[in-house]
């Protein structure tokens, strides 16, 4: 049993560094760092007094969508080879609870200053915990999410945010941004940064990057650019089915991206579309919008791969 455990252990901690490196694009990823616990008592397992926390991963950047502030990752991964539970709020509790221990240390950890003293010019450090609770029983699209949504944790907990990165999220990642760098090769694709109104200074310069920042993993829409050649094509996938409501969002989404008026093509991508029932409804949705000319300078697409097997 304990080297079966082992070996799932090393599954996730595999599955892990290569979602974050080669899929989100962050080369350095630190693994299996270990910090001092300050509140041994409150964060005791069992009965004994918590002596340390251990990070399964760890990843830092500047962020693109706000000047001056630096982003750290703590990544906790529960890699299981089995089914999610059918009540997993239990388990998942446990998790977060650990996470959120960790986090709470980790501010007044060495690592914490030896990573900031690595960047110059930030004002403030945001920490985010990112859960990776992915099964390899359980199907590549199953969510966990809708049933520990309104788990109730302890409010004495200290942690910003929490993102919980499942199954179906992770397929998501993998159907969209790696099968267009496989496409295009990594080094025409980059990831998009919006305007917040908060990256005011650094946005002119840094519009797109090789990583996806820490604020993107919970959205639904993927902006990506695609240099070909001469041309540019900006891609936005989503995580919706195709709607004519969901594509005039994706519409009005797009918008935003003033930055990006040298593009050659505008490409929307969906899990699904049909495109002899859905077409008429995109006609009909661009008589506001002349800018776009279905299959001239707009496509719609489909977008489909296994984050297990790579």
């Amino acid at each position: 049993m304990g080297e079966w455990s082992k070996k799932v252990g090393e599954k996730g901690e595999e599955i892990v560094n290569y979602f974050f490196k080669d899929i989100l694009g962050y080369n350095i990823v630190l693994s299996n760092e270990n910090i001092d616990c300050i509140n041994g008592e409150k964060h005791k397992v069992a009965k004994s007094a918590k002596r340390t926390h251990g990070i399964d991963a760890l990843i830092s950047r500047r962020s693109p969508l706000e000047d001056n502030l630096l982003d750290i990752g703590i990544i906790s991964s529960k890699f299981t080879s089995k089914m999610y539970p059918n009540s997993p709020k239990g388990q998942f509790k446990e998790f977060i609870t650990d996470l959120a221990h960790t986090i709470e240390c980790f501010r007044y950890s060495k690592l914490y200053s030896e990573i900031n003293q690595k960047f110059s010019n930030i004002d403030r450090t945001d920490i985010t915990g990112i859960l990776v609770w992915a099964s390899n029983k359980s199907p590549q699209k199953e969510t966990i999410i809708p049933k520990v949504a309104n788990s109730i944790l302890d409010n004495d907990l200290v942690f910003d945010k929490i993102i919980l990165i499942d199954n179906d999220r992770i397929t998501f990642f993998v159907e969209t941004i790696l099968n267009i760098k496989e496409r295009f090769g990594e080094e025409s694709v980059s990831f998009v940064y919006h305007n917040t109104n908060l990256n005011n200074v650094s946005l002119p310069a840094v519009s797109y990057g090789k990583f996806l920042p820490i604020n993107y993993m919970f959205s639904d829409l993927i902006p990506i650019r695609v240099e070909k050649e001469n041309d540019v094509d900006f891609i936005l996938f989503s995580k919706d089915d195709f709607s004519k409501d969901s594509f005039l969002r994706l519409l009005a989404f797009a918008k935003s991206f003033d930055h990006l008026d040298s593009a050659h093509r505008m490409i929307f991508s969906f899990p699904e579309y049909n495109e002899l029932e859905d077409e008429p409804k995109i006609q009909s949705s661009l008589i506001d919008f002349e800018h776009y000319k279905l299959n001239e300078n707009l496509f719609i697409k489909t977008h489909l791969s296994n984050f297990r097997n790579f």
